[in-house]
């Protein structure tokens, strides 16, 4: 099963919000775009332990774009649409009388925050207000705990407390693990195991002290004086072993402060001798059993605490507990370094080998679980399937949040997979930029971003990202940032690529993504020509030869040139390059081009990013690093 849709109305920061989602989720956004809000909009729906009290709002929940003038016609919808568990006896059983649509089978469950029905007037006071929750179409069908507890949802606030929920039994995750693993012990056995632990208490509580020995002369040890050793025989059995004088000591000290009937009674022990308690007694350690979790650090403690409750949770479901989890973790990022990050959720929200066959894998049944991941970190966003991803971002007017998914963006398999292995190297930061510059490859990776210095435009104050596309295929990352994708605004850089017989491969090239991007009555009811001409309208930018070439042509000969004797291996090439110099005019395209490639031209665009100036920079990378910037203020 699956959360196939969200809708949500007049909640906090989202005014219309409405979302198709993918096998798992990943939320996406920027700091207080309201990512968990989003997680909270889903408790009040599937949460079983959220009680009613906090399903009960307040005026303040409502959408601040309302202001103070909320009428009766008010209210807070929120709904969430499942699919995938016709399958699922199990499933079917619990979602068969909130379907809204046969086949395939969907089901929806709605929160509703509302005026009361019987008022009068406008509402003044939260005393005005009802919650309730319904399945399908008719609010009649409401919808209660039982629901909740087969289908819950489990939230993971950020993963700061993991080390305090672990040392504490009933919050730990291993507490129902431990439960489980060992209701079929023979009660026999625990009482002789705690037996023996209590014989061992009582050994090392009575081991004695060190024997007194007098100072030797000339070496040699002297026995205790016969008046000594009747000192210490008349002492109190207590104060002959150290561990019994202290708890003695403890137990005054607390009667004297508080006396008899309010003192505490306490021993000194290894662990509790009940053999339930006892079992309560176990922890986990880490190093090979030499230091506690306690000493571990933070991103240690965390990364336990999701195996743990992972475990739990394909426990629950083998068990038959619940039928479905949607596990919720808000901020997973949190104390993991990259590398961590990136194999622990890449584990999460993908399938390992092992898993392929019937969706579980050798802990547990992984396939009753939807991962619903919140966060801001690239490397997250890197592992995760491209479907999954959820983008949240601020409205034109920063009035209020909006959504945006890849579930149902058009994009074939193989350019799904083109896709993730490059947010995979590229970490991601496409999505997290306010705009984005699409480029050939490394060359304008280098030179776009400093002329965009130079030009008085700050990338990373403006959020824009210069991404390589390494090669000419931008209608797969075109259609992902798109106006049926993610909605970031961008621009496309990209080569006339002339040809001897006058045609050239960028022109349609061009024109091919100009189909995506335009009304289809306006695309066909322009000639070749017009379309290419409204090209920059759309944000795509065609030079007039090669990067290379429209560098040398905008004033960058001079330092072109320059670089080119620097980082030239044979002296042909140097004199070639100082021929240029001298005589721009006298430039042999092929051969100016052949001897950059034989550098690199990354590296030969590396060297020259020292050399540029602001006045050199071709025109068409100046119009699109302008049209960027615009939609990023």
């Amino acid at each position: 099963m699956k959360i196939h849709r969200i809708e949500i109305k007049n909640f906090r920061n989202f005014k219309e919000l409405d979302v198709m989602l993918g096998e798992q989720v990943v939320v996406a956004g920027e700091n207080k775009i309201g990512k968990t809000n989003l997680l909270h909009a889903l408790r009040l729906v599937l949460d079983p332990s959220l009680p009613d009290s906090a399903r009960q709002l307040q005026k303040t929940d409502f959408w601040d774009g309302l202001g103070d003038s909320l009428t009766k016609e008010h209210s807070i919808q929120i709904s969430v649409e499942l699919t995938d568990f016709e399958d699922d006896e199990d499933l079917m059983a619990v979602l068969a009388e909130h379907l809204i649509e046969p086949e395939p089978m969907v089901a929806r469950l709605t929160y509703v925050f509302q005026p009361l029905p019987t008022l009068e007037g406008d509402p003044k006071s939260d005393a005005d207000y009802e919650f309730f929750i319904y399945g399908g179409d008719r609010q009649d069908n409401r919808v209660g705990y039982e629901v909740r507890r087969r289908i819950p949802l489990d939230v993971l606030h950020a993963l700061r407390d993991a080390e305090r929920d672990l040392a504490t039994w009933t919050r730990s995750p291993l507490k129902p693990l431990l439960d489980e693993a060992v209701k079929d012990i023979d009660r026999d056995e625990l009482e002789t195991i705690a037996d023996d632990v209590l014989e061992a208490t009582e050994a090392v509580l009575d081991v004695p002290k060190v024997k007194k020995v007098s100072e030797a002369k000339d070496g040699a040890e002297v026995e205790p004086s016969e008046s000594e050793a009747e000192d210490e025989e008349s002492e109190d059995e207590l104060e002959k072993t150290p561990i019994r004088k202290l708890a003695h000591q403890i137990a005054s000290r607390l009667e004297d402060m508080v006396g008899v009937s309010q003192a505490l009674d306490t021993t000194l022990g290894f662990s509790p001798t009940d053999p339930d308690r006892l079992l309560r007694a176990i922890r986990l350690f880490i190093d090979g059993g030499r230091r506690r979790v306690s000493d571990a650090s933070l991103g240690s403690a965390n990364l336990l605490y999701l195996t743990l409750k992972s475990i739990e949770l394909d426990q629950l479901a083998e068990l038959g507990q619940r039928d479905h989890t949607f596990l919720a973790i808000e901020e997973p990022e949190a104390h993991l370094h990259p590398h961590l990050q990136r194999l622990v959720y890449r584990d999460f929200l993908r399938r390992r080998p092992h898993q392929q066959a019937d969706g579980r894998n050798q802990a547990g049944a992984r396939r009753h679980q939807t991962i619903f991941l919140t966060t801001h970190s690239p490397h997250i966003i890197s592992v995760a399937p491209l479907r999954s991803i959820v983008l949240l971002k601020y409205s034109s007017d920063r009035s209020h949040t909006e959504g945006a998914s890849a579930a149902r963006i058009e994009l074939t398999d193989k350019e799904v997979e083109d896709i993730e292995r490059y947010l995979d190297v590229n970490r991601g930061e496409m999505l997290f930029a306010q705009g984005v510059i699409l480029v050939e490859g490394p060359a304008e990776e280098y030179l776009v971003p400093v002329f965009g210095k130079l030009l008085k435009q700050d990338f990373d104050e403006l959020g824009i990202s210069v991404c390589s596309v390494s090669g000419t295929n931008f209608l797969p990352y075109v259609r992902l940032l798109g106006r049926d994708g993610f909605r970031i605004p961008f621009a496309v850089l990209t080569d006339l690529d002339p040809k001897d017989d006058g045609t050239s491969l960028g022109g349609p090239r061009v024109l091919k993504l100009l189909e995506e991007l335009m009304e289809p009555d306006e695309y066909e009811g322009l000639s070749g020509e017009e379309r290419l001409a409204r090209a920059s309208d759309f944000g795509i930018f065609l030079n007039t030869h090669t990067l290379e070439i429209d560098l040398f042509a905008s004033g960058c000969n001079e330092s072109m040139c320059k670089t080119l004797i620097e980082l030239a291996e044979n002296n042909a090439a140097r004199e070639r390059a100082e021929g240029w110099r001298e005589e721009p005019s006298t430039l042999d395209k092929v051969r100016f081009l052949e001897d950059i490639r034989a550098i690199g031209k990354g590296r030969f665009a590396q060297r020259l990013a020292s050399h540029i100036g602001a006045d050199c920079c071709p025109p068409y990378i100046q119009e699109a690093i302008k049209y960027v910037a615009a939609k990023c203020r």
